[in-house]
């Protein structure tokens, strides 16, 4: 009876923790594409925290090769930071990009790829309230190869524990 009582507690906590949406993190699903791309659904954000993280995957779609520059666009300006998500040790299961200075080289078709950025308010402003892009840069052509809305809707300062200050 123990054993049951405790199966169903785990996973009554694993479901309610399930539905419940962090404010101050994300995740996009992306396209690259020669013609510009295409996001399944952007990143959404509640305002108020002191870092944001986004973790943005793509596949990159036949024919695009290349190499893609990525920078975070949108005013104010917000600190931010890429890394690539990659094996600790790369077994070469999988083809991957190499990711240097914000750059994603040698992509190819069918490669996928995941992003985190991490985004930092810059000064007291905690209260964001707007519209970011995500944008990925064909190098040579400095063509569009996929945009990521990424939206933060202000709200009140928000302490590290969760709860709104007053």
């Amino acid at each position: 009876m123990k054993k049951i009582f405790f199966l169903i507690l785990a996973i009554t906590i694993s479901l309610l923790a399930a539905t419940h949406r962090f404010g101050d993190s994300a995740h996009s699903i992306g396209l690259i594409k020669a013609d510009g791309g295409a996001v399944r659904h952007g990143a959404h954000f509640e305002g108020g925290y002191d870092r944001y993280t986004l973790i943005a995957t793509a596949t990159v779609i036949p024919p695009y090769r290349g190499d893609a520059r990525v920078v975070l666009e949108g005013e104010p300006a917000l600190s931010y930071e890429l890394s690539f998500s990659a094996p600790v040790v790369d077994l070469k299961l999988h083809r991957l990009p190499r990711f240097e200075n914000n750059i994603l080289y040698d992509l190819a078709p069918k490669d996928r790829l995941a992003l985190w950025v991490t985004m930092r308010p810059k000064g007291n402003n905690k209260n964001i309230n707007g519209k970011y892009t995500l944008s990925f840069y064909d190098t040579k052509t400095n063509r569009s190869v996929l945009s990521v809305p990424v939206i933060f809707n202000g709200k009140e300062a928000v302490s590290h524990a969760g709860k709104h200050q007053h």
